[in-house]
């Protein structure tokens, strides 16, 4: 079986229908696609008149196909009535995703929806499995696709619905998407009053809609169908609350302020995320502008690390290159340059997994392809992008709704709490230094310094160009940055420029583009050292903060095996984002975003699995599971 998820193999009618072959069923009506959508979704889930007074709404569905149902949606949200900051979000999930092509083919047929249409498929999901997001910040929607199997997406996926899509193939042969479990996965993540639009009448659907506690009836139906299905959900008994020691969904603090610490890229990120969302922001750094840390090299990279086992980590590290390609398209096109990596092999280990990685791809083979000679296995990355940070950094900070304060004396947590009020949250931003903010959280972040060497002044080149093998070089415009080096150091020792470093720059730059070297004199070289938050196991941590020793003691549990039952302590007011180590503006994008939803209750961009490998919590799990 590969990694890569499969195509739907499709059939055209004639009118431009299609039809998937593996269900022998059509994706819409063939009488009006567009209506039928109306009919029995939006109109059977009392749509739009239910979110015109919710600050968040979640339509799920089970059954992306075309994205008809999606664009429909929009195009009712954006022309209702509805509270300013509201957001919708859509969820879905799809276990045969279509190309975009085949999809625009569909779309194309209702020019009504085409500015629409047209941002979905520029847009349009990837081909790897797991959960994908994509925002739309100007139309306060989030899109959250799982491409898997629906089962997987139930019951690792975040989110409570307030109505449900049905829009699955075929309920006699499709079990996966029909079969009698679903629907008490279903229940578990619906809202009360949450309402349910199908088109099948189907009796095992009805059945099982209410064995797990939904009201069903049979409406008119729509077309040649006579009849098809409501549901509500009402419920009263609410569901058995199983306690997470990861904290990977806490108490939403919905705040009307945002208080960030650190003006790096994470720091960025976040506060452009809930400026966005229609919180006032500010933005506090010790530096004397923006970018002044790790953030600040003149260049960098947005490549992912591909891993040749199916993890949640491997998941996580394609997840959030792949969000953050979209999002620095969207939000700072002009300070990144689409350009495609050649990363060639260090030793033989590496090599052996680059073949494993050729011979069974986990992102699309438009992205990842043999970049290799005969004397050396390498990998071309097509999709990567040659990032300006500091222009990056500022374009994010420049918002109306941030307010920027620079040469800050930060303090505390506790001390900056103190001066705030109940409405306002607080997200430590500030690299390797933010566990000085909040001692009581005891992470085992530490620093790495490196040191990055570039000239100016080169001839020009108006292609963009980049090769890594451990190290990295780039080229762009009339300059060439190489490094960076990566050396331990002290929590009290601040960061140099040396010749030691930057001989090993040089050496590594000579073993991985002699071509450029041969261009360079040492006279013509600048130097930067800045130091990255690192933690053991190298993955970033995101998500709220808590008193460790009290934390531990109330997972103690864990120990012995039994699961934890007491309500666990954290600070539902307080977030970190940190550890970003030398991925920062890969990882900063994703990560703010679940900081986002976090903190507001929205659905939660990663699945568990891989949350809990970012988890703040993870450490302290692991010690006591451990017995330490």
């Amino acid at each position: 079986m590969t990694r890569l998820p499969p195509r739907p193999d499709l059939d055209w009618k004639d009118d431009g229908t299609p039809v998937a072959q593996a269900f022998d069923d059509v994706y819409f009506s063939l009488s009006d696609g567009l209506e039928e959508t109306r009919s029995v979704f939006l109109k059977a889930c009392g749509l739009p008149e239910r979110w015109k007074n919710q600050k968040h709404f979640t339509v799920a569905e089970l059954g992306f196909g075309t994205g008809l149902n999606m664009v429909a949606l929009i195009f009712s949200w954006l022309q209702s009535k509805k509270q300013p900051d509201a957001w919708l979000h859509f969820v879905s999930c799809e276990k045969y995703l279509m190309e975009a092509a085949d999809s625009n083919k569909v779309l194309v047929r209702w020019p009504e929806l085409k500015f629409i249409s047209d941002r979905l498929i520029e847009t349009w999901p990837d081909r790897a499995s797991g959960l994908q997001r994509i925002i739309f910040p100007d139309w306060n929607v989030t899109f959250s696709l799982y491409v898997g199997d629906v089962q997987d997406w139930l019951e690792t996926c975040d989110f409570t619905a307030n109505a449900w899509f049905l829009d699955g193939f075929a309920p006699a042969r499709n079990d996966d998407m029909w079969g009698a479990q679903i629907y008490q996965r279903m229940a578990r993540k619906s809202a009360e009053g949450c309402l349910i639009g199908t088109y099948t009448v189907a009796g095992a659907v009805r059945r099982g809609l209410a064995e797990a506690g939904f009201q069903v009836s049979k409406r008119e139906g729509f077309g040649r169908k006579r009849e098809r299905l409501e549901a509500i959900w009402s419920d009263p008994v609410p569901a058995a609350q199983v306690t997470d020691p990861y904290l990977t969904r806490p108490c939403p603090a919905n705040p009307s302020k945002v208080v960030i610490i650190g003006a790096g890229i994470a720091g960025a990120c976040v506060a452009r995320r809930f400026a966005e969302a229609g919180s006032e922001v500010l933005v506090l750094d010790e530096g004397k502008g923006p970018a002044s840390g790790a953030s600040g090299n003149p260049f960098g990279l947005v490549m992912p690390r591909l891993d040749a086992a199916d993890t949640p980590q491997a998941r996580f590290l394609i997840q959030s290159y792949l969000f953050a390609r979209r999002y620095y398209a969207r939000a700072c096109p002009t300070e990144t340059h689409d350009v495609t990596v050649q990363q060639i092999a260090q030793n033989d280990k590496e090599a052996e997994r680059f073949e494993k990685l050729l011979a069974d791809p986990p992102l699309d083979e438009g992205l990842l392809a043999d970049g290799g000679t005969d004397e050396e296995v390498a990998l071309l990355h097509k999709g990567a992008l040659l990032c300006e940070p500091h222009g990056i950094v500022q374009s994010l900070l420049d918002h109306p709704a941030i307010t920027c304060r620079f040469e800050e004396t930060i303090g505390s947590l506790e001390a900056l709490k103190d001066r705030s009020d109940e409405n306002t949250i607080f997200v430590i931003t500030s690299g390797w230094r933010s566990k000085a903010v909040f001692r009581a959280l005891s992470l085992p972040l530490t620093g790495k310094a490196g040191q990055v060497d570039w000239a100016e002044g080169l001839d020009q080149t108006a292609i963009a160009e980049a090769r890594a093998s451990g190290t990295y070089a780039l080229k762009i415009r009339d300059n060439i940055l190489f490094g960076a080096t990566f050396e331990s150091i002290s929590d009290d020792e601040e960061p140099g420029i040396s010749t030691e470093a930057r001989t090993e720059n040089l050496e590594a730059l000579e073993r991985l583009a002699p071509d450029w070297k041969k261009h360079l004199e040492v006279t013509m070289l600048k130097s930067r050292a800045s130091v990255r938050g690192t933690t053991p196991d190298r993955m970033p941590v995101a998500g709220v903060v808590f008193d460790d020793e009290k934390f531990r003691t109330a997972i103690s549990p864990l120990a012995y095996g039994r699961p934890v039952a007491a309500e666990l302590p954290y600070d539902h007011r307080a977030y970190i984002l940190a550890g970003l180590g030398a991925r920062g503006f890969t990882f900063a994008p994703l990560l703010a975003e679940l900081v986002w939803a976090q903190a507001t209750g929205a659905p939660l961009p990663l699945a568990r699995p891989e949350l809990e490998q970012i988890s703040p919590a993870r450490f302290s799990v692991r010690a006591v599971r451990r017995g330490g």
